[in-house]
């Protein structure tokens, strides 16, 4: 068990050693929605990888719940189709991993825009 606390704390400190470029990335502002407030570092690989900014995003609670599998209706997060055209690919990668489970025409059209610029 202690090995293991170990290693998920090793992982921690490497996320937390991204916050200040994360931070500067981001404008201090949730990478997706735009909206200030509290934040987190969500890693889209997991923390089976060695986090690196390719990978991560900085974004609010409410985005993290998303990108983590909470339930998410269309309109809650139709700014995403402009998040897409997003210079970083992990801003793109995350707006595409919350719109994969949208069924509606403009979530499929903000994927294929995102996929142009990869």
């Amino acid at each position: 068990m202690a090995k293991g606390q170990a290693k998920h704390q090793t992982y921690v400190d490497a996320l937390n050693l991204l916050g200040k470029d994360l931070a500067r990335r981001a404008k201090s502002k949730c990478e997706l929605s735009g909206e200030p407030g509290k934040l987190e570092i969500y890693d889209l690989e997991g923390p089976d990888t060695e986090p690196a900014l390719e990978h991560v995003v900085l974004v609010s609670e409410q985005v993290a719940g998303y990108l983590g599998g909470r339930a998410v209706t269309g309109g809650a997060v139709r700014y995403l189709e402009n998040v897409v055209w997003s210079t970083e690919p992990a801003i793109r990668r995350a707006a595409v991993v919350i719109l994969q489970r949208i069924d509606e025409s403009w979530a499929l059209e903000a994927i294929d825009n995102a996929k142009t610029m990869d």
